[in-house]
């Protein structure tokens, strides 16, 4: 029985990361490997920014969920308890995380239509592409001035294109590497031809920003009343463990192991297939080779 419950907990780890991060389980996809995996987690913790490498990041969680595990489970004196504090605790950070990146990629893509108006601005006033970027570091929207910062000392070494190149890596995202895409070409062909595309560009990412607030706004009270439902029972039993010892007796048992494992799958299950329908589909990036994963 504590081996269905192990397995319980692990199919349960495997599931909620696979809804948070947006891939599918391994009988539905092809196999990825290791290091496509570990390319896009890169990726991802730089996104959130975050400087550990992904082995250190997988490790503090680790120690973090087994530390919540043990003190839970020898506080609340039943086991199976701790085993789900410790999967909860253990995949927090991803989470919390994953809200950050969210938010610090969702930052850069609303600032960019006030920045490609400046940028058309400036190019209108007979400002150099390489000239109109420096200054987007210096006075654009907060959320782009630190890339365009590093832009502008990376040119003084490399040349514009490949300092654009190594911004556009950064950033990693679809908006930021069409906008790219754009300046490569003006640096190459000439500002004249960009400017009209950059103000349309401005126009369309504003139009998509204001349905992402729309469909966003209208998910939020079933996002947390589905988080709500997960949580909720795994408290009210612990505090009848805490306080009533016929339930801590139970639930320290096999049979307890065998129930608090099912449910903790079944919550698991319903979080993955309330997330995965409600998941707003990401945008990939056709410009540049993302690493598969």
């Amino acid at each position: 029985m504590h081996l269905l419950a192990a397995l319980t907990a692990g199919l349960t780890v495997y599931l909620v990361a696979a809804a948070v991060l947006g891939v599918r389980p391994g009988l539905l996809r092809h196999r990825r490997s290791g290091s496509s995996l570990r390319g896009r987690g890169a990726v991802w913790l730089a996104q959130a920014g975050v400087t550990l490498s992904v082995g250190r990041f997988v490790a503090v969680c680790a120690f973090g969920g087994l530390a919540a595990g043990v003190v839970v489970g020898v506080l609340v004196g039943v086991a199976p308890l701790g085993v789900v504090a410790g999967l909860a605790v253990g995949w927090a950070p991803a989470t919390v995380l994953s809200k950050r990146r969210a938010a610090s990629v969702r930052a850069r893509t609303e600032a960019w239509p006030d920045a490609l108006r400046d940028l058309a601005g400036h190019l209108r006033s007979a400002t150099s592409v390489h000239g109109a970027m420096v200054e987007l570091g210096r006075s654009g929207p907060v959320a782009l001035r630190e890339p365009f910062v590093r832009y502008a000392a990376l040119a003084q070494a490399l040349d514009p294109a490949a300092a654009l190149e190594v911004v556009r890596s950064e950033l990693a995202d679809p908006v930021s590497d069409r906008v790219i895409e754009v300046l490569l070409v003006a640096l190459d062909q000439g500002s004249s031809i960009v400017i009209d595309v950059l103000g349309e560009m401005a126009v369309a990412t504003t139009a998509d920003l204001r349905l992402l607030e729309e469909i966003t706004t209208a998910q939020l009270e079933t996002k947390v009343e589905a988080w709500s439902a997960t949580a909720l029972p795994f408290v009210v039993l612990a505090l009848l463990c805490v306080s009533t010892p016929g339930y801590r007796d139970f639930y320290g048992s096999v049979a307890g192991w065998m129930v608090v494992g099912v449910g903790l799958g079944l919550c698991a299950l319903g979080l993955v297939v309330i997330t995965r329908l409600g998941r707003i589909p990401e945008e990939r990036r056709v410009l540049v080779q993302e690493p598969v994963g």
